[in-house]
């Protein structure tokens, strides 16, 4: 009896024993607290505003006058609430960029919002975003440039002393910091309290780095520092939204400091370092504005859904945050047509990822450490990236199999490794069996926080993922299969000047299209070829795809009347207002300009579109509006009136007349435009007809 209760205890401990086996040990440099919660944001944005945003520059002098910054309409909760509903986590301010200015009132500096018209200068925008971004649920960062193009002590160890009390200030009154962000662009010519010259500095020994890094740290404990050798997040070595295949969060960081120009160091901050002594992951920062600007340039455009999509997967589907910028518009708002394509972007990868597959998949694994219940296989399918399958230690490679009742289609891959203890894996390789048989779909380098690889369909009833690594074991906390629909894009209308309209064709996607004012949806039918619309119109049009019943949003655009037989009565240089390229323009010293449009036609309104090459001056404010049957006589304007807040807003103007009018010739005068320069610009007109 005895030993049948000795036998009994014994066999219990053995089985308490297997059910609390050791978790591995973590492997080489791992993230603090503040990164691992970086991490898991994924995506947030530079917030980029200023006076830069009325001078259309990106890195300004430091001499422009304070009084030019006057929103009409600035709103932090807009940006955040746009933020937000486009899946952001945070916004990190760029509190002041090297021309100086602050955005808020400090009280070091004259050159700040406290010098501007905007609440008589009783402003502050970093403390309104401070709210916008509590009351919206996102996280708060700043960004303090080192160099300051106004400072008359730049180059001074005065200047320093100056920054320093600035940092005390931006991180002890604005609540919690979750990045402070620091780069190298520092020293060169600039305004400097009216000295206007060039000042170097010793790039890596004038501001003393580490007692920054040591005052945003004693105030703001949580905050992830990033610069290019972080300490917190690096950069990534480049802004074109691009993060490295190969994505180690791991670099050697001694010898090297912020704005590094060295190329082959600029490489490395890409695919980072394996086995190297610190924890320092990319950060991959790009603008949503294209060509790429981080402060508003007029004519730039959001880029589009396709390029959004791209950048999602070469920055957090290779391990890294995505910091999208977002340039405020001048009137002090984000612009409608960009919160629009930032939603959009949203909605798109909800739909890829909304249902993982590999929750109804049997997963079996090559090993298991201990005992399933603490590390097997299921722990890679509960939601869960705070749990993982783990190997047996000394078990350096290892097999995911996953097991479908019937067959299952599939283009997205998802794994994300359990980075508290390090970043392990350096291989993988992802088969499906076809034909009786496993073949490699694809296959790569390292996973780190989470890997995301887009493939053409597949269709299978099992998978397989091979791992290897050079440490103790591995773990892995998340896999996932997806079946990404069709990315449905806005179609591209392309407007000829002889009146042809047609969009260019997107497989297994058609367009649809209805004419007039106003239409129901049963009016719209597919695009088959190249409409004629000589005499304009007013189109509305969608895409669709093929197999399914996701569609874009309805567009609307008012198409002018024919322009092939136009002459520019006012100059060969006018031509250029005609020609149906928005980038070229007319600049008329006269300030108007005359078409004869070859036909007499039954004027019912007119467009006009300012130049786009970001320039101010010539861009028309009041304006006349004049017909006439020869060109000769024009008697009283027909239509008067102002482009209200072009200069903010310096997109095409549709203007109706109270009255359709017959006339051959027409007269467009600008009476000021919005530098007072006596110029006007014009890039595009267009005239409409009676009901279109």
């Amino acid at each position: 009896m005895k030993n049948s209760v000795y036998t009994f205890f014994l066999s219990l401990l053995m089985f308490s024993c297997q059910l609390n086996v050791e978790p591995p040990q973590a492997f080489g440099p791992i993230p603090t607290e503040e990164q691992l919660s970086w991490h898991e944001m994924e995506y947030f944005s530079l917030v980029c505003y200023g006076l830069n945003s009325y001078t259309e520059e990106e890195w300004a002098y430091g001499d422009v006058n304070p009084k030019l910054f006057n929103p009409s309409d600035l709103n932090t909760d807009q940006w955040a609430k746009v933020a937000s509903e486009a899946g952001m986590k945070g916004l990190i301010l760029v509190a002041k960029h090297h021309d100086g200015f602050c955005l808020w009132p400090s009280k070091l500096t004259d050159y700040s919002v406290a010098a501007t018209p905007w609440k008589d200068g009783k402003g502050d925008v970093l403390g309104d975003l401070a709210k916008s971004c509590e009351k919206y649920g996102l996280k708060l960062g700043v960004y303090l440039s080192p160099w300051d193009r106004n400072h008359a002590e730049y180059g001074q160890p005065e200047y320093v002393d100056y920054y320093y009390e600035q940092l005390e200030e931006l991180l002890t009154e604005y609540g919690d910091i979750f990045e402070f962000w620091i780069d190298g662009a520092n020293g060169g010519t600039g305004h400097y309290g009216g000295a206007n010259e060039n000042r170097s500095i010793d790039r890596i020994a004038y501001y003393n780095y580490d007692k920054i890094f040591d005052i945003v740290k004693s105030h703001q404990p949580n905050a992830v520092i990033f610069s290019d050798v972080g300490p917190g997040c690096r950069w990534v070595g480049n802004e074109s939204g691009i993060g490295g295949e190969t994505n180690w969060n791991t670099i050697d960081r001694e010898g090297r400091f912020p704005g590094d120009s060295d190329p082959n160091f600029l490489k490395y901050l890409q695919t980072g370092k394996k086995d190297a002594e610190a924890w320092v992951p990319a950060e991959v920062n790009t603008t949503l504005l294209w060509p790429k600007a981080w402060y508003h340039h007029t004519g730039h455009q959001p880029r589009s859904l396709a390029n959004l999509m791209d950048l999602y997967y070469t920055s957090v589907g290779r391990g890294s945050p995505l910091n999208l910028g977002i340039a405020i518009a001048p009137s002090g708002k984000i612009r409608d047509v960009d919160a629009r394509n930032l939603l959009k972007f949203k909605e798109q990868r909800d739909r890829e990822f909304r249902v993982n597959l590999i929750e109804k998949a049997n997963i079996s694994v090559s090993d298991t450490r201990g005992n399933a219940r603490q590390f097997g296989a299921k722990k890679l399918k509960d939601t869960d990236a705070g749990t993982y399958w783990a190997s047996s230690d000394q078990v350096n490679e290892a097999s995911i199999e996953m097991n479908f009742n019937s067959p299952v289609s599939f283009n997205r891959l998802l794994m994300q490794e359990y980075i508290a203890l390090g970043q392990c894996i350096h291989t993988f390789k992802f088969e499906v069996e076809i034909d009786g048989k496993y073949q490699t779909i694809t296959e790569g380098t390292t996973i780190g926080y989470k890997r995301l690889l887009r493939f053409p369909n597949v269709e299978s009833k099992k998978a397989r993922l091979s791992l290897k690594t050079d440490a103790p074991c591995l773990t892995l906390a998340e896999i996932g299969l997806f079946n990404a629909p069709l990315l449905v894009d806005d179609p591209v209308l392309i407007k000829g000047i002889d009146g042809t309209v047609f969009f260019r064709s997107v497989e297994n996607v058609t367009t649809y299209f209805a004419l007039g004012e106003k239409v129901d949806r049963e009016e719209f039918k597919a695009y088959v070829h190249p409409l004629k619309l000589a005499d304009g119109a007013t189109i509305h049009y969608f895409a669709k795809e093929n197999d399914g019943n996701y569609a874009s949003e309805v567009i609307t655009e008012h198409i002018g009347i024919a322009r092939d037989k136009w002459k520019a009565v006012s100059g060969s240089e006018s031509q250029k207002a005609i020609d149906g390229d928005n980038r070229s323009f007319a600049l008329s010293k006269s300030g108007d300009i005359v078409i004869d449009m070859g036909k007499e036609i039954n004027v019912s309104g007119f467009s006009y579109l300012p130049r786009q090459d970001g320039q101010k001056e010539g861009i028309i404010f009041d304006f006349e509006f004049y017909l006439s049957d020869n060109g000769r006589d024009w008697g009283k304007a027909t239509h008067t009136g102002t482009f209200n807040n072009i200069e903010n807003n310096p997109i095409s103007r549709h203007i109706k007349l109270k009255e359709p009018t017959k006339a051959r010739f027409i007269k467009l005068l600008a009476k000021s435009d919005v530098r007072r320069s006596g110029l006007a610009s014009f890039a595009d007109i267009q005239i409409f007809q009676r009901n279109n």
